[in-house]
């Protein structure tokens, strides 16, 4: 039941602190940030895959760590970094992504990282993309000898970014 009161100037003063932020009522609980934090990757293909993210907790969790500034800015460092990388010498450490591919890329690679940094309204779907990119070994990036398939994928974020 909703509680209310009357204040000492003859308004109508409510009792329930949370109905004072509506905003607060539709917020994940922590758990549901931290699980959805835990099964990222599950989640990030599911909505790049198309899921709507009001179909679950997870999602909607998920799709709001994504769209967050800060996702936004290291995920426009990581595309930077990687449109960077066909330039390098290779290393022994860690799975390099496909030179060729990178390079036929680059200039979607970077454009999408500043399209991610100038703010303003970007779906989840995009972004889910994006993040696969960078964190997926099986990837396009990373397996894609002649870059089709990575085009063909950046193609895609742009379009789901909804810029």
């Amino acid at each position: 039941m909703l509680g209310h009161g009357i204040g000492n100037d003859n308004t109508l003063q409510l009792t329930r602190p949370w109905l004072a932020c509506p905003g607060a009522l539709f917020e994940p609980t922590l758990i549901t940030r931290t699980r959805a934090r835990i099964r990222r990757l599950e989640l990030d293909r599911a909505l790049a895959d198309g899921a709507d993210p009001s179909s679950s907790p997870l999602l909607a969790a998920r799709a709001g760590q994504l769209v967050k500034r800060a996702n936004r800015y290291r995920l426009a460092a990581g595309l930077e970094e990687l449109a960077l990388t066909a330039s390098r010498p290779p290393t022994r450490f860690g799975v390099m992504p496909r030179r060729r591919a990178l390079e036929a890329s680059r200039f979607e690679l970077l454009e999408l990282a500043a399209t991610l940094r100038k703010g303003g309204l970007l779906y989840a779907r995009g972004i889910a993309i994006l993040e696969l990119v960078l964190i997926d070994g099986t990837g396009p990036a990373y397996t894609d000898a002649r870059g089709e398939a990575l085009a063909r994928q950046l193609k895609l974020a742009g379009a789901g970014l909804g810029s």
